[in-house]
């Protein structure tokens, strides 16, 4: 159920009937909410999808946990400290990773890709320039929503229309389906059917669909779509191997979290980020399996890889910590 708007409460049930963006639990919500309300309540139809997604990156942003900033703790970019420092990603150490919203966004419009082994590999819209890993938390939600803002009211250019379905996904993922929806809309008709953005949208937007049959078959759909370039593939087999095991259906997904491994560990190196996530899966596989020893052997192997490379401190890191200590205590 949707939240209200006014007090954040969950099981809102009244929609503005003019917007169609917000939400409320009842009356005396709106009414109080109104003041700032009045402000984007439309029902023109480019207003309405902006008023939507806007409302719903508000939402997301304040659903995030805040981030703790030490005293000593200043921006890696400007080298400023005061108000507005934010961390996420796996930057190591305990004042490692701060910046500002505004300057990370800088630094992505001067120069949006960065270079690795000579290839345009990584987007500094999305990931750290420094640990090279993901966005996560209040760092991607405002990249995304400040990312989408600067392109939303032209669709043509490609760089626009990637935003408009990147901006999808993060809206997906972070359980906003009716902004995520319109963007996707938007977005959709400016690609070829096969056209590998789009297809890493629509693989994004199925892996994110709650219901895991429904998931399974709209992944299956794609699969034949997915051949080429390999980075897509690889992205599909991983994705079909978390729905099929999370449907018991262990065997099939070893095979594709296998082909995940191997298609990863080729383009983007035996100990990035997505490598050493299929690695788990294989890992826990195994263990469903009943081929426990392996599992173990595998997990450790990526336990300690990433405890190098990301951190002990990484959320990454400590999931897999925490998957390995339940396979363990289980034997015990």
């Amino acid at each position: 159920m949707p939240r209200c708007d006014a007090c954040g409460a969950d099981g809102a049930r009244q929609r503005c009937p003019k917007c169609q963006a917000c939400w409320f639990c009842h009356k005396a919500c709106a009414k109080r909410a109104w003041r700032f309300h009045k402000l984007y309540c439309t029902d023109d139809p480019a207003l309405k999808r902006h008023v939507a997604v806007e409302m719903a990156f508000e939402r997301i942003v304040a659903r995030k946990p805040r981030t703790e900033v030490p005293d000593d703790a200043v921006c890696y970019i400007c080298l400023d400290g005061g108000d507005g420092l934010l961390r996420g990603c796996a930057c190591r150490g305990p004042s490692a990773g701060f910046a500002h919203v505004d300057c990370l966004v800088e630094m992505a419009k001067r120069d949006p890709w960065i270079l690795v082994e000579g290839r345009n590999m990584l987007n500094r819209w999305t990931m750290c320039g420094t640990c090279r890993q993901p966005f996560a938390g209040e760092v991607e939600a405002e990249m995304a929503r400040r990312r989408w803002r600067l392109h939303r009211d032209d669709l043509t250019p490609f760089e626009k229309r990637h935003v408009c379905l990147s901006a999808s996904v993060t809206l997906k993922w972070n359980d906003e389906p009716d902004a995520s929806d319109l963007l996707y809309q938007a977005g959709k008709p400016c690609y070829a059917r096969d056209d590998a953005v789009l297809l890493m949208a629509e693989i994004e937007r199925a892996e994110a669909d709650t219901n895991a049959d429904a998931a399974l078959e709209r992944l299956t759909a794609l699969g034949a779509r997915c051949r080429h370039p390999p980075l897509l593939r690889g992205l599909h087999a991983h994705r079909m191997a978390r729905r099929l095991g999370l449907l018991g259906r262990f065997q099939d997904a070893l095979h594709f979290a296998a082909e995940s491994i191997a298609i990863s560990a080729a383009e983007t190196g035996p100990e990035s980020n997505v490598t050493l996530e299929g690695m788990v899966i294989y890992g826990l596989l195994l263990d469903d399996l009943g081929r426990v020893d392996e599992g173990i052997a595998m997990l450790t192997n990526v336990l300690a890889t990433q405890t190098r490379v990301l951190g002990a401190d990484s959320p990454r890191t400590r999931s897999t910590r925490a998957s390995l200590d339940r396979i363990i205590s289980r034997l015990r």
